[in-house]
């Protein structure tokens, strides 16, 4: 029976040690600040998809926040920035010609996903795809909204989250800078 418990106690033991508090309370507030972009901001310009935009917003601060540092999130973060700007830019484009439909919108993510191999940033750019797919099926809660209207606010929602996420890790690594600098020499 002791063995038991001591094997559990360790197995405890191991688990709680690698839980970074700090990653934990970064996640939570990023979270938070771009949930607070995408529902307040967006729903001050279109009520009606204020939820997407919170939506999208969160998912591109974690898509940055799982980046260790920084200096590795820059590149991947501006690359997501240019992706998701190619697929706005789709996204707009198949808005003013067509109307939604689930082959269109198979057809225009194929289009982005084929561009975004084509300039070697197809890892680097999921969020791309989920900003068109959010693009196309806005159009299907919202029929009528412009086009325009609802393609510049989902980049502003997906650059929001990638800014929020960036500044945080820039914040932690400055943070710990500063901790080792202040640490005396024993």
């Amino acid at each position: 029976m002791k063995t038991i418990l001591s094997t559990l106690y360790s197995a405890l033991a191991r688990a709680f040690s690698r839980i970074n508090i700090v990653v934990l309370l970064t996640s939570c507030v990023g979270i938070y600040i771009a949930y607070l972009v995408g529902v307040y901001v967006t729903g001050s310009f279109h009520r009606v998809s204020q939820w997407m935009g919170a939506l999208l917003s969160c998912t591109s601060v974690v898509i940055v926040l799982q980046s260790g540092s920084y200096r590795d999130a820059l590149r991947p973060a501006w690359m997501r920035l240019l992706g998701t700007f190619i697929g706005v830019v789709i996204g707009y484009a198949y808005l003013k010609l067509f109307h939604f439909t689930v082959f269109g919108m198979l057809c225009a993510v194929f289009l982005l996903e084929m561009l975004c191999m084509m300039i070697g940033i197809y890892t680097k750019s999921r969020i791309a795809t989920i900003t068109l797919i959010i693009i196309l099926l806005i159009t299907q809660i919202e029929p009528n909204m412009d086009p325009l209207t609802n393609c510049a606010l989902r980049l502003f929602e997906s650059a929001a989250g990638v800014l929020v996420g960036v500044v945080l890790l820039w914040v932690i690594d400055r943070g710990d800078r500063l901790l080792k600098l202040h640490r005396l020499p024993r």
